[in-house]
């Protein structure tokens, strides 16, 4: 398994003010929202922290009070601040509407002009943010927002590949963010540098261009999978998730993890949804936990996509389930009353 000096996982990149109408109404409907604060790093290692990690956020805030207000959320899920900015231009927020039954879920986004967007990639002292990490996260939505973090992403990637930090890397495509084409750019980039990589069979096919495979949906991942690492021999994970939608209020989904030689899959749940976005997040965050516990394979992407499913119980962004709420759900099953 992977080993790795020092202490914390670090995730670099935006944390969004989210604004959410409340009891699935439509925005035209209401005259108050919800307010809660995410962003796809950030909801990384906040779970992480849940999880019993030691974790630390990286990004520039406003300095105001929502800027403030940012940080002291963060603090309360035991996640390290200290290298955070703050400075000139606004906090970016999104609007979700919530949907229900046949109508979906939607996301405005107002982030132009973000702290972090608008930051100069000079302000971040690389050396002295990483000192105490052993883990990065980073995901293709913050090299999306400005060339300057694009080229300190790539920079990040690199720096820690160069002194034996673990680097994961989230896609995350956001087509209202940049086109497939840059997306691609990017990853071809940074992916030499990569040690987890978050990519599906989609990112796969429409951003790096890989022929798809005229397959069951298993075995064309796999094969996949086998061109990534065969072209990045450098990564050691890939992983994924299937999800199927019965509803916009019901899904089912499945996890995969592939290590070079074997793709391990996870059993398929089926859950109701009380909000789903951080989804993929808490997938993430527990496909990462089992790396860094040192879990057996199939026990790491079993606990992944139970951290995922259990977050779409939760509201807002972060998943606040803890390491023994995971384990319970994986060996135990759903249970009534917890006594």
């Amino acid at each position: 398994m992977l080993e790795a000096n020092n202490k914390k996982v670090l995730g670099f990149g935006e944390i969004m003010l989210r604004l959410t109408p409340p009891n699935n109404q439509k925005i035209i409907q209401v005259n108050s929202f919800d307010a809660t604060y995410g962003g796809g790093e950030a909801n990384v290692v906040a779970s992480l922290a849940s999880f019993g990690h030691e974790t630390k956020f990286v990004t520039k805030l406003p300095n105001n009070s929502l800027g403030d207000k940012v940080i002291r959320d963060l603090r309360s899920y035991n996640v390290d601040t200290s290298d955070i900015l703050q400075g000139y231009g606004r906090l970016g927020i999104y609007f979700l509407e919530i949907g229900h039954g046949l109508r979906s879920t939607e996301v405005i986004y107002d982030r132009k002009y973000s702290a972090i967007s608008m930051a100069n990639k000079d302000e971040f002292d690389i050396e002295k943010i990483l000192k105490d990490v052993k883990m990065v996260h980073l995901s293709g939505i913050t090299p999306a927002l400005s060339k300057d973090l694009y080229d300190l992403t790539i920079k990040i990637a690199k720096y820690c590949s160069n002194i034996g930090i673990l680097v994961s890397l989230d896609s995350n495509y956001r087509a209202k963010l940049w086109s497939l084409e840059d997306a691609k750019g990017f990853l071809e980039e940074i992916l030499p540098f990569v040690d987890i990589a978050f990519l599906g069979s989609l990112d796969m096919t429409n951003i790096l261009k890989y022929e798809p495979c005229d397959l069951e949906f298993e075995e064309s991942l796999k094969n996949l999978y086998e061109k990534l690492f065969e072209k990045y021999p450098n990564i050691k994970y890939a992983a994924c998730t299937k999800r199927s939608v019965h509803s916009i209020n019901n899904n089912s989904l499945k996890g995969y993890l592939f290590d070079k030689e074997n793709l391990h899959i996870s059993n398929e749940y089926n859950f109701d949804i009380l909000d789903r976005v951080g989804g993929g997040d808490a997938f993430t965050a527990g496909i990462l936990h089992g790396i860094l516990d040192n879990l057996d394979k199939k026990e790491i992407v079993e606990f992944g996509v139970c951290a995922s499913a259990l977050k779409h119980s939760i509201k807002g962004d972060i998943n606040i389930v803890d390491k023994d709420s995971v384990t319970s759900l994986i060996e135990k099953g759903l249970q009534n009353i917890k006594r």
